[in-house]
């Protein structure tokens, strides 16, 4: 056990029988009586990670599109770029939306020996809407929770950005493939219309346009659309309805589509364009030698799963098996189980890029299985463009858990830590923390049915 993460959440008798009563009845899977307490040092900590990533997104955008400009290596944007229609790269580097960021930054966080490991960053997380009803349920038992600003509060401010007011009307549209998400969605728009907000839940289909602007049919009604927060993945954009009179609308400045439809900003890629030595200038650069310095902390070292051969003086950068630099991605193939301590998985613009949807972690998988997804990774490239990122195991921790009131126990396992943070004014203010505590024998975290939720608490 370390200070990073405290032992298991302590019960409280009745009180935390009556949260469990609640919680059964909307939680999709297991939960905890109680808040996973974390330090004030780790709280700190998450502030910074904040910053970090803040700065990271913002860097990311100057790089790509000086790659574009011919100020930074060609090979930069065609990477990223690489598998995407060519209408979908089109509207990406649309004016309207050159330096416009998400509003909502979501980093998947393993503390690995007391040090974040961050394996995953999403720009169109779900689950914000689930970590407030939790972190709402748990604050009105008396629990003190992690955030400096209400999830409620932190996505209105960060949607409105550049267009504030109480009548501003806020549409939050989910597509078909994310509809796993639409009654947490339905639950925050719900509370914010409470607190006095314009703030709703549609369908894709549902928008129309005419002289009087924006809107969409909800329900029996018709309401306007000002602000449309995008629940909608770019790799789908074929099977959403209306998608291309919405994103008219937005490059047209008809209304504001939130995140932007930027698909080079919704890559797990730039993990491996951060490590990469060509690139550290440009990082340092746009970023600052702390700011450099720490992302590269935090993010494990990860590679592009690029076919092409090298020439025989060359290596791929970093990639070292045993401290012998490695030559040709073949020389994984005969990797012992021991040695196998990597992860692969699409880095984008994929059915498959999602949750835990594409992911193998290769010690946990038979020799057969790891050659068979090198292959495959090499033989689709570059759609989808499969990445290599060092496992960073994640640390022991003990959990509260229960299934229905009354029936509460201890359970020894890992957790994937997930800060909800909104960029606001140009800073990345930490919200809820959602947290996700799987058994021990599970090497990929995700929200799995016997998967123990809660958040963090003080």
């Amino acid at each position: 056990m370390n200070e990073t993460l405290s032992p298991a959440n302590r019960i409280d008798g009745n009180r935390d029988i009556a949260i469990c009563s609640e919680l059964a009845s909307f939680m999709p899977c297991r939960f905890s009586p109680a808040p996973m307490p974390i330090s004030e040092e780790t709280i700190r900590r998450f502030r910074i990670l904040g910053r970090l990533l803040m700065q990271f997104y913002m860097a990311q955008n100057k790089l790509y599109l000086e790659s574009l400009d011919g100020k930074a290596p060609e090979w930069v944007a065609k990477y990223v770029d690489n598998g995407k229609p060519e209408e979908i790269v089109r509207l990406g580097r649309a004016k309207a939306f050159r330096g416009a960021l998400p509003p909502i930054i979501r980093p998947d966080v393993l503390i690995s020996n007391g040090r974040f490991a961050i394996c995953e960053l999403d720009s169109v997380p779900g689950g914000f809407g689930l970590t407030a009803r939790l972190a709402e349920c748990y604050q009105r038992a008396g629990h003190k929770i992690v955030g400096d600003i209400p999830i409620n509060e932190g996505f209105l401010k960060a949607v409105r950005s550049t267009k504030l007011g109480p009548a501003t009307s806020v549409v939050i549209v989910v597509s078909d493939e994310s509809h796993d998400y639409r009654d947490e969605m339905i639950w925050l728009a719900d509370r914010l219309r409470g607190e006095g907000h314009s703030v709703h839940v549609a369908h894709p289909r549902d928008l129309s346009y005419t002289e009087d602007g924006a809107s969409f049919m909800v329900d029996t009604r018709r309401v306007s659309a000002d602000i449309v927060y995008r629940f909608m993945e770019l790799f789908d954009h074929q099977q959403i309805s209306k998608w291309e009179l919405l994103t008219f609308l937005a490059r047209g400045k008809r209304l504001k589509l939130t995140p932007p439809p930027k698909p080079h900003l919704e890559e797990k890629l730039w993990f491996a364009l951060l490590h990469h030595p060509a690139l550290e200038a440009h990082w340092r650069n746009h970023l600052g030698d702390d700011t450099y310095a720490g992302l590269c902390e935090v993010i494990p070292q990860t590679w592009i799963m690029d076919p092409a051969p090298l020439p025989p003086y060359a290596t791929i950068p970093g990639l070292e098996i045993d401290r012998a630099p490695v030559q040709s991605w073949s020389e994984l193939h005969s990797l012992s189980q021991k040695q196998r301590q990597f992860v692969i998985k699409p880095s984008g613009f994929s059915p498959d890029a999602w949750g835990s949807r594409g992911v193998i972690v290769g010690h946990d998988v038979s020799r057969e299985v790891w050659q068979s997804k090198i292959n495959e990774a090499l033989t689709s490239f570059p759609a989808p463009t499969s990445i290599l990122q060092r496992y960073a195991a994640p640390d022991r921790i003990e959990l509260s858990a229960s299934k229905s009131p009354g029936c509460i126990e201890v359970i020894e396992g890992r957790a994937r830590i997930t800060p909800y943070y909104f960029a606001i004014d140009g800073e990345a203010v930490l919200s809820n923390i959602l947290v996700t505590h799987c058994s021990l024998e599970k090497k990929k975290i995700h929200g799995m049915s016997d998967a123990v939720m809660t958040v963090c608490g003080m």
